[in-house]
């Protein structure tokens, strides 16, 4: 199998076999089903009322709700590795037809992709943040005054202490980073803020 985007890590055949699958589905069933994974990927407090309905999908339709479920572990498998690595709709495309899910069923992922890709990654970044969540930092600059190492002496460092909240605690983490370690931890906040502010 060619490599995917969404995942650098080898797929047990039933990833592709759930993925094959959907094409035994007519277009009306591929996309009600469709919409109901999106929406229980944008609207996580009705996870719930997404089971819901995936049960009454497969009792309208004639299907066993384990091997159903099991599909949409599959799909979901897809799609959040896909938000994971950033990936665009014209990629998640790539690798539903690389698991040998059919065009036309591949083109409807692609547009609800496009759709809700925004959304997910806003939900995603949020989740990420309220599990780490920054509330505090100091820091202070320092110079090497004597070391047992030469090239040592005179080297800039700083050290920082991060207050991060994790669940009802806090946790403090304390780093040391060289001047060029710290330009490139500077570099990679400036990003991220970046990112935050271009979802916002």
């Amino acid at each position: 199998m060619q490599l995917l985007h969404f995942t650098k890590d080898a797929l047990p055949d039933s990833i592709s076999t759930d993925i094959q699958n959907l094409n035994k589905f007519n277009q009306q069933q591929f996309e009600c089903l469709t919409d109901i994974i999106f929406h229980f990927l944008t609207e996580p407090k009705e996870a719930d009322r997404c089971l819901t309905q995936l049960s009454e999908f497969a009792s309208e339709n004639g299907m066993s709700p384990g091997p159903l479920k099991n599909l949409t572990k599959s799909i979901l498998l897809v799609l959040s590795g896909a938000l994971k690595r950033g990936l665009k709709a014209d990629q998640v495309k790539t690798d539903l037809l690389t698991l040998g899910l059919n065009e036309d069923k591949t083109s409807h992922f692609e547009n609800q992709w496009k759709v809700h890709s925004c959304t997910l990654s806003k939900l995603a970044v949020g989740q990420t943040l309220m599990v780490n969540q920054l509330v505090d930092m100091e820091w202070k600059f320092g110079v090497t005054a004597g070391s047992s190492e030469l090239q040592k002496v005179g080297s800039i460092f700083l050290q920082l202490k991060l207050v991060v909240r994790k669940g009802n605690k806090t946790e403090n983490v304390y780093m040391e980073l060289t001047l060029p370690q710290f330009y490139n931890f500077l570099h990679e906040m400036e990003r991220a803020k970046a990112s935050l502010d271009r979802f916002n």
